[in-house]
């Protein structure tokens, strides 16, 4: 059976009845799906999972264009962000390649040269500003989470195309993952006329629909067009993942008051972190917060025998601090997620 440092969040299968346990160590928006995603389920004519999934892949390009405002021709469908992450691993040249850390799991594991960011008590957006420069300075392709996962850490993204700009040699591959969460969730690089910037993002956790697997790489360079082309699978997407997803972007205004019902209860873990004993990083602008930590496995379970599971890192690995990610509970979880803090 895997450690808390080795396992991933939102994999309860270790717990005997996870329905006893709140889980905060995942960050797919625990509020979703939304509704209309259960309708098109409801409406579903299951004869139509007897052919192959014509059309799915398109559907899903055409609402993910709507959704960023962006031509479709700049858009690659996939499985997920995480298709994309080893896709391009595959393709693109290892010892040219870097990425920023921390960062998360697979992005660590798919691409092994890291260029480290600061300590957590030093991280800031100007200092992961100046470990990505530094980053692309010496690489061709460069990729990182923004906002950071698991600290939460968001640069501008106008900064980041001031970056791409100057660095005209070197490509930006940024996973916007967690941009949708915040207040700077209409500010995606796809917005920027960039050749040389490659943006990630999926529908899955912001709509609260992690069990579908979909997600988009836009970019405006067209030899990595090209390459991931000859990559592409048959049938890139499910009919079912397709059309989850396409109802899912569709509840635009779900998404916004939800977004906001997130922030607003990260506003009250942060107070509740800053009260207790752990300790939290500052400033993320997202429904997450990083609490830096010695012995990370401890606390895990301090809080596992309380009935909250949470994501624990172990900074001996490479690409990763020491510590815990912690997704804001929901409203009638707070209050009693505040009363466990104080007991560590």
């Amino acid at each position: 059976m895997h450690s808390p440092l080795q396992r991933q969040g939102g994999d309860l299968r270790h717990l005997q009845s996870a329905n006893d346990y709140v889980d905060l160590s995942t960050c797919v928006n625990r509020y979703g799906p939304p509704p209309a995603t259960a309708r098109v389920v409801r409406e579903f004519e299951f004869s139509d999972l007897a052919a192959h999934p014509f059309g799915a892949e398109e559907g899903f390009i055409a609402a993910y264009s709507r959704h960023l405002g962006v031509p479709e021709e700049h858009l690659v469908a996939g499985r997920g962000i995480t298709e994309f992450i080893w896709t391009l691993s595959r393709i693109l040249p290892a010892n040219a390649t870097a990425a920023v850390t921390p960062d998360y799991t697979d992005i660590i594991a798919a691409f092994p040269n890291h260029v480290a960011g600061p300590a957590p008590e030093e991280e800031s957006p100007s200092t992961r500003l100046s470990a990505l420069a530094s980053a692309m300075s010496g690489h061709r392709f460069v990729i990182l989470s923004n906002p950071n996962n698991p600290l939460g850490t968001y640069v501008p993204t106008a900064e980041l195309a001031d970056l791409c700009r100057s660095r005209p040699d070197s490509t930006l591959i940024v996973d916007e993952s967690y941009l949708v969460f915040s207040p700077h969730h209409d500010s995606s690089l796809v917005g920027f006329d960039l050749p040389n910037a490659v943006v990630l993002q999926s529908p899955t956790k912001l709509f609260g629909v992690a069990g579908i697997r979909t997600g988009v790489l836009c970019t405006r360079n067209r030899r990595l067009l090209a390459a991931l082309e000859d990559e592409k699978l048959t049938w890139p997407l499910s009919l079912l993942d397709s059309i989850i997803a396409q109802a899912a972007l569709s509840e635009a205004e779900w998404a916004a008051q939800t977004r906001e019902r997130l922030l607003r209860q990260a506003e009250g873990m942060q107070a509740a972190l800053e009260a207790s004993p752990l300790g939290v990083l500052a400033g993320a602008p997202v429904h997450y917060r990083f609490v830096p930590a010695d012995d990370p496995s401890t606390i895990h379970k301090r809080l596992l025998d309380l009935g909250f599971v949470v994501r624990a890192f172990n900074g001996a690995e490479p690409g990763r601090v020491s510590g815990l990610r912690i997704t804001t509970p929901i409203e009638d979880e707070l209050a009693a997620f505040a009363r466990a803090l104080e007991t560590i």
